[in-house]
């Protein structure tokens, strides 16, 4: 079986080798390429001010949103190190109770906290309970 995908392998890599075309068509037009960085103008951002900016939307909402996906992403990758709680602003001692109690129980609290994640904070976009939590059980009341 071995043999067999080792075969395919080298025969996929040959493939795509021959079919990636011949590199000397590809060229650069230096011509071009000066051409178009002397017709740019160039944009300065120096004096913005985020506050300034007028809209109907909430500032906060966007960054709830945005928090919460990081947060459940974080958890979804190092959830057993407790580094998502850190995110969400817990206490600095976080990282050494998840450790020590092998990954927060064995994985069952972050598996726990993803899930309270998904279904609070990226779909009901609800993360505020969650943040600045000190509890090791950030979901029970």
């Amino acid at each position: 079986m071995k043999n067999v995908l080792v075969i395919l392998a080298i025969i996929l890599s040959f493939t795509t080798y021959s079919s990636a075309g011949n590199p000397s068509k590809y060229y650069i037009d230096d011509n071009a390429v000066d051409q178009l960085f002397s017709n740019s103008t160039e944009t300065v951002f120096s004096g913005l001010q985020l506050n300034s900016i007028s809209g109907n939307f909430n500032h906060s909402e966007i960054a709830d949103d945005n928090e919460a996906v990081v947060a459940w992403i974080i958890c979804w990758f190092v959830g057993e190190l407790g580094i998502h709680r850190h995110y969400l602003g817990t206490k600095s001692n976080m990282w050494a109770i998840y450790t020590f109690t092998c990954c927060g129980i064995f994985g069952i609290v972050p598996a726990i906290d993803w899930w309270v994640l998904l279904i609070d904070g990226v779909i009901n976009k609800n993360i505020g309970p969650y943040r600045n939590n000190d509890k090791f059980f950030m979901w029970a009341n």
